[in-house]
């Protein structure tokens, strides 16, 4: 018999190889939880992880399980609903990303000595969609550990690329991001539906985060249904840009309830101020550009149904409307009433020159029961579209009067028809179910 060597000898090495591989071999991969990609499977580590600008881990609050995200989110990401999420320190989403966040989902505010926000950067969008009977609530993790209080947090920043006029460009408060540019009909998302609570807090002197900032935002950007609740600084702040915000609400904050400054140029429809007793500045504080009054493009909003129930919060100092600092701009349908200083005051010479001119104007409102009803605004107090007599139609900030009314669909397509003075009317309560109070 003739033997094949040459398979002999294949057999014999394989038959060697057979023995030397071991029965099991341990699955490679990266084993490192705060990689973007790691393999919960792996058993080595294979030196492939992916270190995050971000980190997501679970933590255990009071017997519940949070995600606890921390860093800068540079891809696309989602905050679901199924999960309770947990923000510590400032959260940006950079780098054209998209942070979606789905309906009746809850983001808490870490209480571990970090300053917490949500900061989303020119270019990159927030896609905060939520329901009337699920809202997404941002708020502090107090409200789970202990006793929130205004100021526990940072709140909700939005920085686009529309217009500003302090320049190209700013910083936002607290370092929050660049915002401005010349892209008024910039889109940095939709946010509908959502709650922030107990934010605005200090950061130093004249250095306070708000409710809600919208720092240069542009037009594309849809904002509907939103409330500011019980923050240390204002609840919602314009600085610059052209983004427009209908059916908002502004309860109980600290200084201002609505501010704008730099060059705001956006619509606003259906707005609530409900001062507390916890204080409260002003209903709404209008600037154009504190430096430079004429600075361009001026402060230019068209406003209408507001109802803004104001408070003596003891000093006395509380005014309905503040319009300062060259501001411009359009406002009808306004219920102002319970502030003990001024219902709508008009300040400085600029502001008063746009006041004559008909660049600034207040028509078909009531400022009722207020310490001084119109300052330094005798033209529109004699003006026949308003009126300083008790309306008689508010149950808290509920009820509108239609005399006088304006319909502000003849404004733009923007506006919804609403042929009533104040913003919220009786048998309609659009702020039901996902406003607290």
């Amino acid at each position: 018999m003739k033997i094949n060597f040459k398979k002999l000898s294949y057999l014999v090495l394989l038959g060697g190889l057979v023995v030397a591989t071991p029965s099991c071999k341990k699955k490679e991969g990266c084993t490192d939880p705060n990689a973007r990609n790691y393999d919960a499977d792996a058993k080595k580590d294979n030196g492939s992880c992916l270190t995050a600008p971000y980190i997501v881990s679970e933590v255990s609050i009071s017997g519940s399980t949070y995600q606890k995200v921390v860093g800068t989110i540079d891809e696309n990401f989602t905050f679901s609903s199924d999960k309770k999420w947990l923000i510590s320190g400032g959260i940006f989403v950079d780098n054209g990303a998209t942070l979606t966040i789905q309906a009746g989902t809850e983001v808490f505010a870490a209480d571990d000595g970090t300053t917490p926000f949500l900061a989303i950067a020119r270019g990159s969008k927030i896609m905060a969609s939520g329901t009337a009977t699920q809202p997404i609530v941002m708020t502090t993790i107090k409200t789970v550990t202990g006793t929130p209080a205004p100021g526990d947090w940072g709140g909700l920043i939005i920085n686009g690329k529309a217009q500003i006029n302090s320049g190209a460009e700013a910083q936002g408060e607290g370092n929050t991001g660049k915002f401005g540019g010349t892209n008024d009909a910039d889109n940095s998302g939709v946010i509908k539906y959502v709650r922030v609570e107990y934010a605005g807090k200090l950061l130093s002197t004249d250095n306070e985060l708000n409710g809600f900032s919208f720092n240069g935002v542009g037009s594309g950007t849809t904002v509907e249904y939103i409330q500011a609740y019980k923050g240390a600084d204002d609840g919602i702040e314009f600085f610059g840009g052209t983004v427009s915000v209908k059916y908002a609400v502004s309860t109980g904050n600290e200084d201002d309830s609505f501010d704008w400054t730099l060059g705001w140029r956006g619509n606003g429809q259906f707005w609530v101020v409900d001062q507390k007793s916890n204080g409260g500045d002003r209903g709404i504080e209008a600037d154009n550009n504190g430096d430079n009054n004429e600075l361009q493009p001026y402060s230019n909003p068209t406003l209408s149904n507001l109802t803004l129930i104001g408070l003596n919060d003891g000093d006395g100092d509380n005014t309905g409307m503040r319009l300062r600092e060259g501001t411009k701009g359009k406002i009808y349908n306004a219920i102002v009433t319970g502030f003990p200083k001024n219902g709508i005051r008009v300040s400085d010479s600029i502001t008063k020159l746009n006041r004559d001119n008909g660049d600034l104007l207040v028509k078909n409102s009531i400022s009722y029961m207020n310490g001084d009803d119109f300052k330094d605004a005798d033209v529109w107090e004699s003006d026949a579209t308003n009126t300083t007599t008790d309306p008689s139609i508010l149950n808290g900030y509920i009820g509108t009067i239609t005399t006088n009314a304006f319909d502000p669909s003849s404004l733009g397509s923007w506006f919804s028809s609403a042929t009533f003075i104040g913003a919220v009317e009786t048998g309609n309560d659009w702020t039901a179910g996902w406003t607290t109070q």
